[in-house]
């Protein structure tokens, strides 16, 4: 990586720190530079703005989320009982992510709503990702029998995400993660292969 990469990355990550402590109405491009020891004009080299700064690091948000979903190959599992270690993997790569970078929480669930329209569709088009990524998981279990033929795919792949989603929220800011990450992985394996399971 060359200097000038090495000073980008090294910018949004502070940026990236900025403005899951401060919030993004609060964080000032000064606030970043400071934290670097770095001048304003060095930061314009890189960035037009606070807002261009800002949707970079929810390009980098919805890119770590994205790893969680795409990481895992979803017609590799052949029985159930690989369907489910597949499923409990995935739940525990999203926690993972949660606990090694809880900034990313606040970030996506409070700082990035309703800023910019731009931020909107690409906060919109990485739910879509995740919604279709989930879809594949489910058209596996379906295929190889472990899933209920009749399941609506599409559909409750984007009603299984929003309970994901708000089980890593909620993880995020219990006392004790550990223990609220085994109830929400038992809770969204149990409706997965008991609630929508082929009789």
């Amino acid at each position: 990586m060359g200097a000038a990469a090495k000073t980008r990355a090294r910018i949004l990550e502070a940026s990236y720190e900025v403005f899951a402590e401060r919030g993004y109405h609060a964080a000032k491009i000064s606030d970043i530079a400071d934290k670097l020891h770095m001048s304003h004009g060095t930061f314009y080299r890189y960035f037009r703005n606070k807002l261009d700064i800002f949707s970079t690091v929810i390009d980098g948000v919805v890119q770590m989320l994205a790893g969680v979903f795409t990481d895992e190959l979803p017609d590799a599992p052949d029985t159930l009982e690989e369907y489910h270690d597949q499923l409990v993997r995935i739940g525990r790569k999203l926690y993972e992510l949660m606990m090694g970078s809880p900034q990313l929480s606040r970030l996506l669930f409070y700082e990035s709503l309703g800023i910019d329209e731009e931020i909107n569709e690409k906060i919109k088009r990485g739910f879509e990702l995740f919604g279709m990524a989930t879809a594949a998981y489910l058209k596996n279990g379906v295929e190889k029998g472990f899933l209920r033929e009749d399941l609506v795919i599409e559909e409750t792949a984007f009603a299984l995400n929003a309970i994901l989603l708000e089980g890593a929220r909620r993880i995020s800011l219990a006392e004790d993660p550990e223990v609220a990450y085994e109830k929400w992985t038992k809770a969204l394996v149990d409706l997965m292969l008991e609630g929508m399971a082929s009789p």
